[in-house]
């Protein structure tokens, strides 16, 4: 803990590297993050033209841009130079420059934030930048409170009321709207649907309260083509979000129950459990992610599969955790098995050079759970099957995040806590064997 304490204390505030991205850098990233969010349902407020004219406008010192266009210029570049699979000299640099960018950004456009769908899209993307890639979990539950608050200003919660219970609020019946305004309401069911799954995960990872209680809103699943054409690259984005809803849906049925206050019998408890556990199984089955994993021809098609797949295997590991009945100093089997199902998933990924590339964000979001269950069962259970193999997967995790976030600075503490687990799994291992020796002696 020293350790930790010492790296966070010792942050510099800034990158002592160049505090931009060069010009010819940020227009193939602006290019490549064009290249796969045409899909209807994130509709980007500002041109591509526009975007890419931003570094030359930066420099021209009586131009003054406004904080909301700035966001999503440079979180534009951060999400692009995530998911570009490409080597990138320095890319942790790079990031962490973006990112401090968008920390000094958003103080001013917090006190300055609009109901304006460019506003909300800032908050979207400054949310989803800074929580799943740079871990500033405070600022970004700001972002996400900012992004609740202006979609239900500009009427997403209320797509789909009736006229009675709307002030004007035209009819939802299919085939009643212009197809152009049916377009529109799917866009904005498509977006506030991706909020409340955010809201879930917030609740779910640290216990902060809903932003969206149950009867704030009222809104259907939208067709998932959003625009009636169903075109064949947007494939893996629809299957994405049936499947990552569903879970958010069961997510939100698990959340919503805990708060109640569980279950004291223990028999019923675990029913209810099992219940749960059998609605996440059938969305494996019924998607087949990991058939659809091995489907999938693009880095970003396959981040939507692992995504589905990891966050499956995530909350099934949390269900197994929250069972009574059978408790004991041992890890229940069952999660244990599927940590190293989601810990080797994730290895044979990124085993390929194509696809070494993820940022922290899968590491984070995804595995901090699996690689601890693991580490947890090899440590504190004698009978821990596959013990070489999981060590294995074990130090490979532990080299993998000590690569990849070698350059951020400010997670460091995240490498100083997995090589932590990772050398007391290796100091198990000695003192296993020492026993042995000793009592075979």
């Amino acid at each position: 803990m020293s350790e930790i304490q010492f790296m966070q204390d010792t942050q510099p505030t800034e990158p002592p590297e160049e505090l931009s991205i060069p010009k010819d850098l940020a227009q193939q990233l602006i290019d490549y993050y064009y290249s796969f969010s045409h899909f209807e349902g994130f509709k980007i407020p500002l041109e591509k033209s526009f975007l890419a004219s931003i570094p030359d406008l930066l420099k021209i010192p009586h131009v003054q841009l406004d904080c909301t266009c700035q966001i999503i210029y440079h979180t534009v570049l951060l999400q692009g130079m995530v998911t570009k699979p490409e080597a990138l000299p320095r890319r942790g640099t790079l990031i962490r420059i973006l990112y401090q960018k968008c920390v000094s950004l958003s103080e001013d456009w917090l006190k300055n934030v609009k109901d304006t769908p460019a506003d909300f899209f800032a908050a979207l993307t400054l949310q989803m930048s800074l929580f799943l890639e740079c871990c500033n979990i405070d600022l970004s539950w700001k972002a996400l409170a900012q992004a609740c608050r202006i979609s239900k200003a500009l009427g997403y919660f209320s797509v789909d009321e009736t006229p009675s219970e709307g002030d004007n609020q035209l009819s939802t019946e299919p085939g009643s709207l212009p197809h152009q305004a049916e377009v529109e309401r799917n866009r904005k069911r498509f977006e506030f649907w991706h909020i409340l799954r955010t809201d879930c995960l917030f609740r779910m990872c640290f216990g902060k309260p809903t932003l969206i209680p149950a009867g704030s809103w009222k809104v259907n699943f939208p067709d998932p083509t959003i625009n009636g054409i169903d075109h064949e690259s947007s494939r893996f984005i629809q299957i994405h979000f049936i499947a990552s809803m569903r879970l958010a849906l069961i997510v939100m049925k698990y959340l919503d129950w805990v708060d109640e206050g569980k279950d004291p019998d223990p028999v019923s408890h675990d029913a209810t459990i099992d219940s749960f556990i059998d609605e996440v199984q059938l969305i494996l089955s019924d998607w087949d992610a990991e058939g659809l994993l091995q489907m999938a021809t693009n880095h970003v098609d396959m981040w939507f599969c692992v995504d589905v797949l990891l966050s499956t295997y995530k909350m099934l590991i949390v269900l197994y955790q929250s069972k009574k009945c059978n408790q004991s100093h041992i890890l229940p089997s069952q999660a244990v098995e599927i940590s190293r199902k989601s810990v080797k998933t994730f290895q044979s990924l990124l085993a390929s050079s194509a696809h070494a590339f993820w940022g922290v964000s899968l590491i984070l979001f995804h595995q901090f759970i699996p690689f601890f269950i693991l580490c947890l069962d090899v440590i504190g259970n004698p009978d821990h099957a596959n013990l070489e193999e999981d060590l294995v997967s074990i130090g490979w995790i532990s080299d993998y995040v000590e690569m990849v976030i070698k350059e951020r600075v400010e997670l460091k503490p995240v490498i100083i806590i997995i090589k932590s687990m990772a050398t007391a799994c290796q100091q198990t291992k000695m003192d296993r064997l020492a026993r042995a020796v000793d009592a075979g002696a």
